[in-house]
């Protein structure tokens, strides 16, 4: 049998058949696909995409680009970037798998060397004071560190060990992101994926996405999740 190429027509189309207008209809939307990124992953086209999805804001709607943080303030998606980088979202019922494949603790991060100095003291100033504007975590930081927090928040977040749990400034035009803990934050998805296991949960993930054209032997596991076989 042919084998199908990853490049042919969306198949998420198949389980979602409307178009995203509203934060409700967002949730309803990942909820469908379990799985999104905010843009087109390039090479795979299979992939949910939520600007592909979206349509027009009705009147009086908020706009669609506080959707990916009220939503996952709010805990009905969960918003990363474990997408090789990318803006995503996660339902919570596929939350604990990724979380089981691609999650990392501080201690791993530090025995294999694979924890920068900037973000050990960023990851401490979270432990310590968080949840943690901003603004004031960078006032807690070293020069260093401060220049590099947006790169080791991102990093740190791909991991899912942090997230951003509230808005701040949002009135007074200085809009800011809250962060803890993901094990603060929500220590049931942590659980669960403990539950889950590394293997069930990469089995778990091949399987919902081989819906979508990107079969167990796809590079997306490699150039997207970062997985090592």
């Amino acid at each position: 049998m042919a084998k199908k190429s990853e490049t042919s027509a969306p198949r998420w189309h198949e389980e979602w058949a409307g178009r995203v207008c509203t934060p409700e209809a967002m949730v309803r939307f990942v909820n469908a696909v379990g799985v999104c990124t905010t843009r087109p992953l390039a090479g795979f086209a299979g992939f949910p995409c939520q600007s592909e999805a979206l349509g027009p804001v009705p009147p009086g709607a908020s706009d669609p680009w506080f959707w990916k943080d009220d939503l996952h303030v709010e805990k009905r998606i969960y918003y990363t970037r474990v997408f090789k980088g990318e803006p995503g979202f996660l339902s919570l019922e596929m939350l604990p798998a990724f979380i089981a494949t691609n999650g990392m603790v501080v201690d791993e991060l530090l025995y294999c060397g694979a924890m920068t100095p900037e973000a050990q003291q960023i990851y401490a100033a979270i432990e310590a004071q968080g949840p943690i504007p901003i603004r004031d975590l960078k006032r807690m930081l070293t020069p260093d560190a401060a220049r590099s927090v947006d790169r080791e928040l991102h990093a740190l977040e791909r991991r899912f060990i942090i997230t951003k749990t509230a808005i701040s400034g949002r009135t007074r035009h200085t809009y800011g992101y809250v962060w803890d803990l993901v094990e603060r934050w929500m220590p049931e998805m942590l659980a669960a994926a403990d539950r889950m296991g590394h293997t069930k949960a990469r089995a778990r993930i091949r399987k919902h996405l081989a819906a979508y054209g990107i079969g167990a032997d796809s590079p997306f596991y490699g150039r997207v999740l970062g997985w090592q076989e």
